[in-house]
């Protein structure tokens, strides 16, 4: 069993206990050097959450889509929200991460709040985090970003079918979990010790 917080004493199973704060060495090494002093804080505000949360939900994931039990261990429509959910905030991360890098390479530092296209972002992503395109981060970005996009409702009436196993295990949280791999490994001594999101 996976606990989020200790809570009976000494129980049996894993204990994952993280805080935001352990991700801010990573994330100011992964953010460039030139981004506005307000804008590098507010996304190292912003991301070091969502890591925590990505830690939280790999927690609740992996055990039931590998069955390391041998059975479930998640209730089937919570598990393929999770997935999604896992996604979301993949999805974040590399945006944001993307975004600062685009604007970087550009000399722009942020401030203005400029738009950056997706596939701007993406590549400058891919340029910092796995420039021999090794790792397939484009790729996994960009099923990441289709798993993200399938639960919009901008365009309801344009939209194929919903396919709810688009939100399964191998379709959204391996390719999710997949992006974070290289991204996480270009500042590999800052990543937290005790995270659950990189794959030894």
């Amino acid at each position: 069993m996976f606990y989020l917080d200790l809570y009976p004493a000494n129980p049996p199973g894993f204990h994952a206990l993280s805080t935001s704060a352990d991700w801010l060495p990573w994330l100011i090494r992964a953010i460039p050097a030139g981004i506005h002093p307000d804008v590098r804080r507010r996304l190292k505000s912003n991301l070091k959450h969502i890591m925590v949360g990505l830690e939280m939900k790999a927690g609740l994931i992996v055990p039931h889509g590998e069955r390391v039990s041998g059975r479930s261990v998640l209730f089937e429509p919570y598990f393929q929200i999770m997935n999604f959910e896992f996604s979301v905030g993949v999805f974040s991360i590399c945006e944001g991460l993307g975004s600062v890098h685009h604007l970087a390479g550009i000399g722009d530092d942020g401030a203005t709040g400029a738009r950056v296209n997706t596939n701007d972002w993406i590549a400058a992503l891919c340029r910092e985090f796995d420039p021999t395109g090794a790792a397939q981060l484009d790729a996994n970005v960009r099923r990441v970003k289709e798993v993200r996009d399938k639960m919009h409702q901008d365009r309801l009436g344009a939209r194929a079918d919903i396919d709810w196993h688009d939100f399964d295990y191998n379709e959204s949280f391996i390719p999710s979990r997949a992006a974070l791999q290289p991204i996480l490994r270009r500042h590999l001594g800052e990543v937290p010790g005790q995270t659950n999101l990189l794959l030894t």
